[in-house]
């Protein structure tokens, strides 16, 4: 969808590899915020637990934040969501409700 994935994560270097390969590796960067510094910056950091809220940014290409998402950590989110709001995002047109990639959009 030519997007660049990231994730970030406050576990160490060490758990994210154990995480990984417990999915059979991943194919995106994996980033540690052990010092909690993105976490903050970003929103998401619950300071008094030491934990972060689960955040999706998504960040267009001059910078420009276009889409946040953030849910508490007991909450999964929906890859297909995100997908979605992307796919509206790059059409740079009005997307209603329910839109779906091949859909018409608006403008």
């Amino acid at each position: 969808m030519n997007a660049v994935v990231l994730g970030v994560s406050t576990d160490s270097v060490p758990s994210h590899a154990a995480w990984a390969d417990t999915l059979g590796g991943i194919d995106y960067p994996l980033l540690s915020d052990y010092n909690k510094e993105v976490s903050k910056e970003y929103g998401v950091l619950m300071e008094n637990e030491g934990i972060a809220l689960r955040g999706t940014f998504i960040i267009d290409p001059e910078g420009i934040l276009k889409a946040i998402s953030i849910y508490d950590t007991a909450t999964g989110r929906s890859v297909n969501e995100f997908l979605r709001t992307l796919a509206a995002l790059q059409t740079k047109k009005a997307c209603p409700v329910n839109w779906q990639p091949g859909d018409a959009a608006i403008g």
